[in-house]
């Protein structure tokens, strides 16, 4: 059996499918490229956030480190003036012309053995008091030192912290991201494969309905054919069956014409019962009523009446051809028999 596959309506069944995959793929494709920027957008704003709190980390750390070094320079300026002082003062106590000198003068202990413990006293005092101050801008040097050294590793610290939340935070938008594009990658091949399987059951619906069209001309040739040769039999052998001359045809409904479009005959089915119809070469209608089964079938009766009778006959029957109604094989024999009988 051959199919035309150019057929129109398959065309179509395969311009719907494609116009619907296309609707499905640009749909999910925006969807997809929608989710990809958002994802992107988002990953993006976390590394500038991440990058923002290391600035003001950074920010933070060097104003502590800028104050640590502001009161080292104090305490080294302090350093300095107390040096100062005490060489001021040593210097003052130390004049032989100074006040302290005179007061001693004045009391008669100049180059006595008081002035000159007096002397190595005042000496001793300098000595102390720059050598505490030493040791105290020494002492805060070192603390000031470790207060930076602190800061910066903190600062550090921090700054590795707020890198590592970052790059967290990337990964878990990464991962989500991959997520919902995979489902909606899923979503998009499910659907696909939902609307190939309706196209596909279309197709066949199509595939089908076109192999009946092929099986019912092939039914109606091979029946036309019969007709002609046994029309031509009659005709030969000078039977009593109506010929017009040319080879009759037989409709969906089962109704038999001549080349002229009258009627010749027919096949009707009512319930179980057949009914093979013909014309006499008098115009009057014969019919013979048979029974049908799938197993086995007999000939109950025959009559005839004029042509005017010929409707009541046909209306007790419902009219159905062979190729409409799908009869049983045996119900197939049963009136293309009795067809063949009616044109000995």
């Amino acid at each position: 059996m051959n199919i035309d596959y150019n057929d129109e309506r398959f065309k179509n069944v395969e311009a719907e499918k494609q116009q619907e995959l296309n609707n499905s793929n640009n749909f999910y494709n925006n969807m997809i490229n929608e989710s990809n920027a958002y994802y992107d957008n988002l990953m993006n704003a976390t590394e500038q956030y991440g990058k923002q709190q290391q600035e003001l980390q950074q920010q933070n750390t060097d104003f502590a480190i800028e104050k640590i070094n502001q009161a080292q320079e104090q305490a080294q300026k302090d350093y300095l003036k107390e040096q100062k002082g005490a060489y001021t003062d040593y210097m003052k106590e130390s004049n032989k012309y100074g006040a302290n000198a005179e007061q001693m003068a004045s009391s008669g202990l100049i180059n006595t053995g008081y002035s000159e413990s007096s002397r190595v006293s005042m000496y001793n005092t300098y000595q102390n008091r720059v050598a505490n101050a030493r040791d105290t801008i020494q002492r805060a040097n070192i603390e000031y030192s470790n207060q930076i050294k602190e800061a910066q590793l903190s600062n550090n610290s921090v700054l590795a912290q707020i890198a590592y939340q970052t790059l967290e935070n990337k990964l878990k938008l990464s991962l989500e991201g991959f997520q919902y594009k995979n489902n909606l990658l899923q979503a998009q091949e499910s659907n696909r494969q939902t609307i190939n399987n309706t196209y596909y059951n279309r197709y066949q619906d199509v595939l089908n309905q076109l192999v009946r069209e092929k099986q019912f001309e092939e039914e109606q040739r091979q029946f036309n054919e019969q007709m002609a040769l046994q029309k031509s039999k009659s005709s030969g052998s000078g039977g009593g069956s109506r010929s017009s001359g040319g080879g009759a045809t037989i409709n969906k409904d089962g109704v038999i014409t001549d080349e002229n479009g009258n009627f010749a005959g027919g096949l009707f089915l009512d319930g179980n019962t057949g009914y093979a119809v013909s014309t006499d070469k008098d115009g009057n209608v014969k019919f013979n009523e048979t029974e049908l089964s799938k197993e086995k079938s007999n000939s109950k009766k025959s009559s005839s009446t004029k042509k005017s009778s010929s409707s009541n006959a046909l209306g007790t029957g419902v009219k159905i051809g062979l190729a409409a109604a799908n009869p049983t094989i045996a119900a197939k024999e049963l009136v293309t028999n009795a067809v063949k009988k009616l044109f000995k």
